[in-house]
């Protein structure tokens, strides 16, 4: 028993405090002007084999050993401190051990005097402990229950259930366990088989247990390492950090999670705390509100709900599903597909495997490196994709957009906001207005719709004959490059504005400022060109 303690509860006496019928003031404290009395109790007997040690004790420590052969050797010593020391002394033979044995094993209990003829408790009353050493056979059962006292058991292989209050409870080197404690840290450092931890008000901290493990806490850390089968832990208003474990399961709130080296899937629900996953040879679900998740290393799916909070993830070996509100989205060198769902939050992401979906509204969507192609929609944010492997579709209004080299076709839809696309080798369409439209080195066909706004175009030269080209604004001028043995059938109108071209165009129909329909080339494809209030040019392709 630390001093600490027996001092806590000897404050707990007033001056003249009146109890009924509880006795007197039970734990042993230093105080000034006490009289101590101490005696020695010893005591061995033989335990059967599969036989059950039990131990019931309070105000006290107890210290569990397992030794070698079927011998049980109790030590105990009886404290008691009292005003007097002839009382100390009457107080300390009324201290009573009692052992017995049955059928089911050895039994030991403290018996403590019977108060409850004493009305009031004065400061100088009397006060008692009693603290255990135990040797048990190795291979013993263990049933203990104690209060006001630390617990400490070591090399006892048998199955224990053990119950503490008010004191620590340490397990090392034993088998399987139940552990119960309360207001008092629990310490658990190797166990052969299953381990069950419950615990209010102080620190868990595990490591080396072959077989499972479940941790029960509150308002305290919780810490786990070196687990070879599955873990399970529900904390609260505490920290909780696990290491090199089997397939886990983590509920906490008001603190942080971090799981490292997990050998099997891994489930997460975390409320106002971070979340940081890294090295899970499973799937990862990760849930958390209030709080960053972050998770790397990842050879399963991922799927991720947040709230609140920044996600950010890195090199995994599957799909990603990413869910939140109010919070930036960051992954990169994903294994498999991405699709991100946020709300009041950017998106950015790097170098994926399969497709990408991306949704999110008041936030900007910065992605690279899409092989299998991607959708991205936003609001009120701009658009950025680069390297795109497959088809492209983005999204946006008060935004704008940017897309770099786009192996498929590519469609764009925005509103008051610029579009610019770059190296597309399939067919472009972009729509906006109150912004302008630049689409350069199109393999495919081109398409625009714009309003108030510039449009500037291009055909690839690489492209395999000739594509359709339309395009459509006003307020603004129409420019489009096309290679110099382009064909083309023209028909281009305009109103307050005219029309020129540096390619030969043989013309049909009547000639004038605004209106050109004829023929480039040998004609074929068409190029339609409709402005209002704007010019229009056609322009060769410079080499």
């Amino acid at each position: 028993m630390t001093s600490l303690s027996r001092s806590w509860s000897m404050r707990r006496v007033g001056i003249f405090v009146v109890v009924g019928c509880l006795g007197a003031m039970p734990v042993l404290a230093r105080g000034s002007g006490q009289s101590t009395s101490t005696k020695q109790f010893q005591k061995t007997m033989t335990l059967g084999t599969s036989q059950t040690v039990s131990v019931v004790n309070k105000y006290g420590d107890v210290h569990i050993h397992g030794e070698g052969g079927r011998e049980v050797k109790i030590s105990a010593t009886i404290r008691v401190q009292a005003h007097t020391q002839s009382d100390a002394d009457r107080y300390a033979d009324q201290v009573r051990i009692d052992v017995s044995q049955d059928s089911q094993g050895i039994k030991i209990q403290t018996v403590y005097p019977d108060e409850s003829k004493f009305v009031v408790i004065r400061i100088g009353g009397p006060s008692y402990s009693v603290d255990y050493d135990i040797a048990v056979p190795t291979d013993a059962k263990l049933w203990m229950k104690n209060s006001f006292g630390n617990v400490e058991v070591q090399r006892v292989q048998g199955w224990a259930d053990l119950e503490n209050g008010h004191g620590q409870l340490k397990f090392h080197d034993g088998g399987a366990a139940k552990l119960t404690n309360s207001f008092g840290e629990v310490q658990v450092n190797g166990a052969d088989g299953n381990v069950t931890v419950t615990n209010n008000n102080g620190a868990v901290s595990v490591s080396s247990v072959k077989g499972t493990l479940e941790v029960k806490d509150r308002f305290a850390s919780i810490t786990v390492s070196n687990v070879g089968g599955t873990v399970t832990i529900e904390g609260g208003n505490g920290p909780v950090e696990l290491t090199d474990a089997g397939g886990s399961r983590i509920s906490n709130s008001f603190g942080a999670v971090s799981a490292r080296n997990v050998h099997g899937d891994l489930t997460v629900n975390n409320n106002n705390g971070t979340i940081d996953a890294d090295t899970v040879s499973g799937n990862a679900q990760l849930n958390g509100s209030f709080g960053a998740i972050s998770f790397a290393n990842v050879s399963g799916n991922v799927r991720c709900t947040s709230s609140n909070g920044r996600v950010s993830g890195r090199k995994t070996g599957s799909d990603v599903y990413v869910k939140t509100t109010f919070g930036e989205v960051s992954l990169e060198q994903i294994g498999g597909g991405v699709e991100v769902e946020d709300s009041n939050g950017g998106i950015n992401v790097r170098d994926i495997k399969g497709k990408a979906s991306f949704n999110t509204s008041f936030g900007s969507i910065d992605a690279s490196g899409l092989p299998k192609g991607v959708r991205a929609t936003t609001g009120n944010g701009r658009i950025s994709l680069n390297d795109v492997g497959g088809d492209a579709y983005a999204k946006t209004s008060f935004g704008s957009v940017d897309i770099r080299r786009v192996d498929g076709n590519l469609t764009i839809e925005n509103s008051n906001g610029p579009v610019s696309a770059r190296g597309v080798k399939g067919d472009a369409s972009a729509r906006t207005s109150f912004g302008s439209v630049t689409l350069e080195d199109i393999g495919g066909s081109m398409t625009v719709d714009n309003q108030n706004g510039t449009v500037t175009a291009s055909a690839s030269r690489s492209s395999q004959g000739c594509k359709n080209i339309s395009l459509k604004t006003s307020f603004a001028p129409i420019q489009v490059r096309l290679p110099g043995d382009a064909n083309y059938d023209v028909n281009a109108r305009t109103s307050f504005g005219h029309i020129s071209s540096d390619l030969p165009i043989t013309a049909t129909g009547t000639l004038s400022n605004d209106s050109l329909n004829g023929r480039i080339g040998n004609g074929g494809c068409t190029l339609s060109l409709t402005n209002s209030n704007g010019n229009i040019e056609i322009l060769k392709s410079s080499k």
